[in-house]
């Protein structure tokens, strides 16, 4: 591949990059076949391969299958997954996880401990250099091997930056959690809205691997978008959980009426759980409560999981008549919900959409559950850090390449 840029130096380091996601997708492979799958010349590839053996990012497995036209048998390449990792953390309103991952992504010790009560950002990033501490002694990693945080909260962030501008569910504005985070660890940190992590780690390790063009919805305490193009994270500020969706006259936070999130989040689930639904001893019904009913077969429950269903079915409808995304996948904490969730879904998009989007997009429930906002969080600083993803996708576009 020709690199079009003036800079040599820009151009080693894109075709680094190159390199080294072709590794991560295969197992191993030859020098020659990275040259073909790139369009390098070998002596490009040569001369990049030797500085990634020397750091140790690279290994030499051995002698491969040998060719069909004779001749040496290939040295097989394979990347070190064990030569750093990154650590990722998803801050939740309720709880906050903690993973190390391998440059594979691989999880090698996770944590999970319930947010602190305190929303204060003190008192959060008190929270976070504890796990983060915590989390090195319990997986015996070297810290010196450590390239790096990912972090996945709620919340309007500038990913470049950093930014909190404004995080309802923790009542932050202008905080740039990034750049604390950083100060408070020790280690470089990358932020993004957990909504967007959460699809990364889709398109990393979950339904998403190998999808160009999907969209993510994140059903919880609030709904949420996330939309990939291209196999890349678009940066935007989504308020899907704000589309008019229902005449219903109740009030949302936005100081609107009729939104989505009113009637299919969980806190619509929850409201509608706790009003219906009979308790002992007054307790609160949780989305999770409400789901094992609905499994045991209560009518009642059975009834408002399947109504927020048909609510996000009529919504996610919408998007796909815009978009016409290969896959949607249904993510957050209702998704736990699963069948019950996911067939009133189906059945007001198999409705609600265009034939030739219905033919096209596949809609399924996230295979992350939970965890994907940690995975994401993972996948965000590997791409950010290690694979410099930016620069592979802008030649992958450019060039039409595949890795």
């Amino acid at each position: 591949m020709r690199v079009r840029t003036g800079d040599p130096e820009m151009a080693r380091e894109i075709n680094r990059a190159l390199i080294l996601h072709l590794l991560r997708r295969h197992d191993s492979i030859p020098r020659a076949e990275i040259a073909r799958h790139l369009n390098l010349s070998k002596v490009t590839v040569s001369t990049i391969v030797s500085g990634l053996l020397k750091n140790g990012h690279v290994v030499e497995l051995g002698e491969g299958a040998a060719l069909e036209k004779g001749g040496r048998r290939p040295i097989m390449l394979s990347l070190n997954i064990f030569s750093k990792y990154v650590i990722g953390i998803d801050i939740g309103t309720t709880n906050t996880v903690a993973a190390v991952g391998n440059l594979k992504g691989t999880v090698l010790k996770k944590i999970s401990v319930t947010t602190t009560r305190n929303h204060s950002v003190e008192n959060i990033l008190g929270q976070v250099s504890h796990l983060v501490d915590e989390i090195i002694i319990q997986s015996e990693v070297d810290k010196k091997r450590i390239i790096g945080v990912g972090l996945s909260v709620a919340g309007q962030i500038e990913k470049d930056s950093g930014l909190i501008i404004f995080s309802p569910h923790f009542n932050w504005r202008n905080v740039y959690i990034a750049k604390l985070v950083e100060d408070k660890t020790g280690f470089k940190t990358i932020a993004d809205n957990c909504t967007r992590a959460m699809a990364l780690g889709e398109v990393w390790f979950g339904n998403g691997k190998n999808v160009s063009n999907l969209l993510f919805i994140n059903v919880g305490y609030g709904i949420g978008s996330a939309l990939v193009l291209d196999g890349k994270i678009y940066n935007h500020h989504s308020e899907f959980g704000h589309t008019f969706i229902t005449k219903k006259k109740i009030h949302c936070p936005c100081g609107k009426y009729g939104c989505i999130e009113v009637v299919a989040s969980g806190n619509a689930i929850e409201r509608q759980a706790n009003k219906l639904m009979d308790t002992e001893n007054n307790e609160w019904i949780s989305v999770k409560m409400a789901a094992e009913r609905a499994e045991k077969g209560d009518t009642v429950a059975k009834k408002i999981i399947y109504e927020a269903g048909r609510y996000l079915g009529r919504g996610i409808s919408i998007l796909a008549n815009f978009i016409t995304p290969e896959k949607i996948i249904i993510g957050g904490g209702v998704s736990s919900a699963g069948d019950l969730l996911l067939k009133p879904i189906l059945s007001e998009f198999n409705k609600n959409t265009m034939e030739v989007v219905k033919a096209k997009t596949q809609v399924c429930i996230s295979s992350l559950g939970m965890e994907a906002g940690v995975y994401g969080a993972i996948a965000m600083a590997l791409n950010d850090m290690f694979f410099n993803y930016g620069l592979v996708n802008q030649q992958l576009l450019s060039n039409r390449l595949e890795l």
